[in-house]
């Protein structure tokens, strides 16, 4: 059934006042969202505290409710990763390396960022670089097809750099997320001033 976007519109409008729960769940919305536009104003340190714990409870609430959905939510996420990794596309491929163009700009207009995290973004975005630009002179050499998968995946150089590719980043995202978890218990728990590395 194909609904074009005012008809859907339409549907949840009717959804969100056809019943008295339903305009609760809106006004606590409503509510939860002034809380957060208010809350930039005053900067309060108890309201994102108090609402970060409502809502990891509301997600413990629903995995537990819910498990076997949970469980089968995991395993797809699980399943499309593994077959990504293994089976890679080239749209994905793309906006990776689009991505990482922005990390590098974002980088070169940095302020706030270490030295150390900078060289260590310009390193994984240069070598992914390197890598898009031998895909693609890859792809022109042999005057392959960049949609036809096939193709691409009978091509062992090719789906050797788009794997590559996908670790480089993987390991620029996982260390990326571990210095800033690092800065931010740093700034929470020290009392001197603490230098960005």
């Amino acid at each position: 059934m194909e609904l074009g976007l005012f008809s859907k519109m339409k549907i949840i409008l009717q959804m969100l006042f056809s019943s008295f729960m339903s305009i609760e769940l809106v006004l606590f919305f409503l509510l939860f969202l002034l809380l957060l536009i208010f809350n930039i104003k005053i900067k309060n340190k108890i309201v994102p505290i108090v609402l970060s714990v409502f809502s990891i409870v509301g997600i413990l609430s629903f995995v537990l409710y819910f498990p076997s959905y949970t469980l089968t939510c995991i395993d797809s996420f699980i399943m499309k990763v593994m077959d990504y990794y293994y089976f890679p596309s080239t749209v994905v491929y793309f906006f990776i390396v689009v991505f990482m163009i922005i990390v590098c700009i974002f980088t070169m207009f940095s302020r706030n960022m270490g030295n150390i995290k900078k060289g260590f973004n310009y390193c994984c975005s240069t070598f992914v670089f390197l890598l898009f630009s031998m895909f693609i002179s890859l792809i022109i050499q042999g005057s392959l097809d960049m949609a036809d998968p096939v193709a691409l995946y009978q091509n062992k150089q090719i789906l050797s750099i788009v794997q590559l590719s996908n670790l480089v980043v993987l390991f620029w995202f996982i260390v990326s997320f571990f210095y800033n978890l690092y800065l931010f218990f740093r700034r929470k728990f020290d009392n001197k001033k603490v230098e960005i590395i």
